[in-house]
């Protein structure tokens, strides 16, 4: 691919047409008999997919992105900048390497590095772009088990980002399944690696897997403006203690927050219940899935809803919530009449909390839609289902140098 690629008048030609449908330069490729139009395609797809994804890498005409469908487990240069953050060494070796996008930051904090990549074209593609930014990373193509086997020397840390798929390519959740198998391998990886990192989908069953990982001293669930994008494992064989659960929510132009916590503190904690108050608060998606459920309410010293409502209340407001805060407005039974009375348009945003149905459902049954500055949150509180019209507080900072957030 790099050979048809790699040439002024291509991509000339790739920056000319970067709006354009790849699909249908493909269907025209006869009005292009000098151009090799098919990987063209592939190049306009992949840009149009790391335009916000990898910007650093779109900004640069020279590089080759690999398939877009190569892109879809990739990380974002944002959340590949996080993981960077938190790694040094000497050596380091990707046993995932894909399109290399992880290694490329994390690399600034190595000395030397290592690819490993059994797929051919994606390993030389990451080759040739390391080579436009002079990186010291030696790229091998084999599979993560194949290069193991024969590999003597050891790493500060090893990175892995297996596949979510299966070999019939059907999405798998569970780490046994992924590609390659991490477990099988674990003993072998731990000898060779100081550290070892292993990120792993957002549907990922946190304790189970690490009954799977001994020696994962931290755990860290990963959120870009509230949406889990990946949980990451972080593995010491010399380190034994209770592992670090983190929920990050982290934003191009809002200010980042961070939950730190054991699942042993989470056992031991006990929130008040409480039927709703002035304010209603709900944790953010990473603080969702790492399943602070009952600390959170410790931690703020909020009052709970239910014991399976992850819903917090109280009168007065804290302002530092790593979530959403609500202002409630009023108590509405949640039959038909109660609604239309409510809302007489019918626009209201609905959120489905521990409660029989689910949002589409919902608005479904009662004929709204999602509009408007108000919301109308289904939940189960002690005693009873309950719906409550709210407004969002708006507490939101941004970054100081961002003026104004991306839409």
């Amino acid at each position: 691919m790099i050979s048809k690629i790699n040439n002024p008048e291509v991509k000339q030609f790739i920056q000319d047409h970067l709006t354009s449908d790849p699909a249908e330069l493909v269907l025209s490729e006869a009005k292009y008999p000098s151009l090799p139009i098919k990987e063209i395609a592939i190049q306009i797809a992949s840009r149009q997919k790391a335009k916000s994804k990898l910007p650093k890498w779109y900004s640069n005409d020279n590089i080759i992105f690999p398939p877009k469908e190569n892109l879809e487990q990739a990380s974002s240069e944002l959340t590949a900048k996080f993981k960077s953050r938190w790694v040094s060494g000497n050596s380091m070796a990707d046993l995932t390497g894909g399109t290399g996008i992880d290694l490329f930051f994390m690399s600034n904090n190595f000395k030397s590095c290592v690819y490993v990549e059994p797929d051919s074209d994606l390993a030389e593609i990451a080759k040739f772009n390391f080579g436009l930014f002079e990186k010291n990373i030696n790229v091998f193509e084999s599979s993560a088990e194949d290069y193991i086997n024969s590999c003597t020397q050891k790493f500060d840390l090893i990175y892995l980002d297996p596949s979510r798929r299966d070999i019939k390519k059907n999405r798998v959740f569970s780490l046994i399944d992924y590609q390659p198998n991490v477990f099988k391998i674990y003993d072998h990886l731990l000898r060779l690696g100081k550290e070892m990192i292993v990120k792993t989908s957002p549907m990922i069953d946190i304790k189970s897997t690490l009954e799977l990982l001994p020696h994962t001293f931290k755990v860290q669930v990963l959120a870009v403006d509230n949406e889990v994008k990946e949980v990451l494992f972080y593995i010491n064989k010399s380190k034994k203690e209770e592992p670090i659960i983190e929920a990050w929510n982290i934003s191009k132009t809002k200010n980042e927050s961070s939950f730190r916590f054991s699942y042993e503190e989470e056992k031991a904690a006990h929130t008040q219940i409480s039927p709703p108050l002035t304010y209603l608060y709900e944790p953010n998606s990473a603080i969702r899935k790492a399943g602070a459920f009952n600390l959170i309410g410790n931690r703020f010293r909020l009052k709970k809803l239910h014991a399976n409502t992850h819903l917090y209340t109280s009168n007065e407001i804290v302002d530092d919530f790593p979530g959403r805060v609500f202002e409630v407005r009023e108590l509405i039974r949640p039959n038909k009449r109660g609604i239309k009375k409510a809302f007489p348009t019918g626009k209201v945003n609905v959120i489905s909390k521990n409660y029989p149905i689910g949002a589409n459902e919902i608005k479904k049954k009662y004929k709204l839609t999602d509009g408007g500055d108000e919301f109308l949150i289904f939940c189960e509180e002690q005693h009873q289902k309950i719906s409550l019209k709210c407004i969002l507080i708006q507490r939101e900072r941004l970054i100081p140098e961002q003026k104004k957030p991306i839409v």
